[in-house]
């Protein structure tokens, strides 16, 4: 465990493998000047890449000062993200952490401060961020249908990413966390954040998954951390979007994806894990007027 540092008021521990155009992206949605009301002084990102074939190229590993790189060649680390992501947090120096298991998702501009904002009011509180899928339809729908990263790299410039992070909005599509959008609880959370102290007494995440890419071991630390905090807030007008690379989950096409969701619920069933937690939550935040316009196109 690393020593405090006082000076910090995050530590944003972010889990990568084999993604060096997303993860290039998804580092710049968390640095200033795309990040709001934070300066890089004020926080830290752990990098931590899990098992790549090679470590990212040295402008990567060395994009801001404030970012630092944790390379686990694959004969160090584990089909499952959560040691990683364990690891990272073993590293980081805030007594507050975010945390990202799947380095593929971009955030908005306010995700940072607004997650300081709340855990100031309420230091044991979760914050808790949706998520989306970039693309028509949610990605294990549209990779069948030619979907891709030069696709999804001709949406991005379509809508002058980065200039404006809310506009993620126009090219999204729901998810399991935003079928409803906003008006009802969710399994999981892609970007969380809580007291270090909070996660210690949790125990991180469940390192005895075996399955790659840890199964429901996202959803089980969800669900732990739900009950172990208070209150919970959900994070209104910001969000995360995940980027296609043909992950664990999201590169299954939906009979692939239905026969691993079998494997993967066996497991947590024997494994005797907390999934689909019943819980309060708090809409905290604003509503940029590309959310809004979402939540109308999606109304149920």
């Amino acid at each position: 465990m690393s020593s405090t540092d006082s000076r910090l008021k995050l530590s944003a521990v972010v889990v990568c493998y084999e993604m060096p155009r997303p993860i290039e992206n998804t580092l710049r949605s968390l640095l200033p000047p795309y990040q709001r009301d934070l300066a890089v002084e004020d926080y830290e990102i752990i990098l931590v890449d899990n098992g790549s074939r090679q470590p990212l190229e040295e402008r990567l590993q060395k994009l801001s000062p404030n970012l630092r790189y944790h390379y686990l060649s694959p004969n160090e680390c584990s089909a499952n993200p959560a040691v990683a992501l364990n690891f990272g947090v073993r590293q980081s120096r805030s007594s507050v952490v975010g945390l990202m298991i799947d380095g593929a998702r971009l955030v908005t501009p306010g995700v940072l401060s607004w997650g300081l904002r709340l855990l100031a009011l309420a230091p044991r509180a979760l914050v808790e961020v949706r998520g989306w899928h970039l693309g028509p339809q949610i990605q294990n729908e549209s990779v069948t249908s030619g979907y891709d990263s030069e696709e999804e790299q001709k949406l991005l410039a379509q809508i002058r990413w980065p200039e404006d992070g809310y506009r993620l909005w126009e090219i999204a599509a729901r998810t399991p966390q935003t079928r409803n959008g906003y008006s009802a609880r969710t399994a999981e959370s892609n970007c969380i954040f809580l007291a270090r102290e909070v996660f210690d007494v949790i125990g991180g995440l469940d390192e005895r998954v075996t399955s790659a890419g840890g199964g429901w071991v996202n959803l089980d630390f969800f669900a732990r951390a739900v009950m172990a905090t208070g209150p919970v807030f959900t994070l209104l007008g910001e969000g995360t979007f995940h980027q296609v690379h043909g992950g664990a989950a999201t590169g299954l096409s939906k009979t692939e994806l239905a026969a691993a969701s079998k494997n993967w619920r066996a497991e947590s069933e024997a494994l005797g894990q907390k999934v689909g937690p019943v819980y309060d939550y708090i809409l905290a935040g604003h509503l940029p007027p590309e959310c809004a316009a979402w939540l109308a196109r999606h109304a149920p």
